[in-house]
């Protein structure tokens, strides 16, 4: 089943908030074509928790464990028209690349690539 699949071969991790589940994020290698970049996908926050910090300490946990495993790069797509996780993603440093794809479970919505270059570059004051 491929959703266990993606339980064994990435890195899940997942936000508690007083010991209920709160959010998750999952770290990727699957599909990336230079050995330096991997993804930040899955990302899931629930909607009592957003805006709390939740999404926030996903998305740093998602990346250092990037750099700790030596990547240059993060990828991620996030729904066209979903504002909110858009700026979260800018405010940790991630850019738009300028490429669009189709969401895998509906071909009329498009999601945005956005990208974390981490050669050289140090976290941010507002995001470890």
């Amino acid at each position: 089943v491929l959703w266990r699949q993606r339980l064994t071969d990435n890195a899940v991790f997942l936000a508690r908030v007083d010991q209920v589940p709160a959010g998750s994020a999952m770290y990727s290698e699957f599909g990336a074509t230079d050995p330096g970049d991997c993804a930040l996908g899955g990302m899931w926050v629930d909607p009592v928790a957003r805006g709390s910090g939740v999404g926030r300490a996903l998305v740093a946990e998602v990346v250092e464990h990037a750099r700790t495993l030596g990547k240059r790069r993060v990828v991620l797509h996030v729904v066209a028209g979903n504002d909110q996780a858009g700026r979260l993603y800018e405010r940790a440093g991630f850019v738009p690349t300028g490429q669009t794809v189709p969401y895998p479970h509906d071909d009329s919505v498009i999601e945005v690539e956005m990208e974390l270059l981490l050669d050289g570059v140090s976290s941010s004051p507002d995001f470890p």
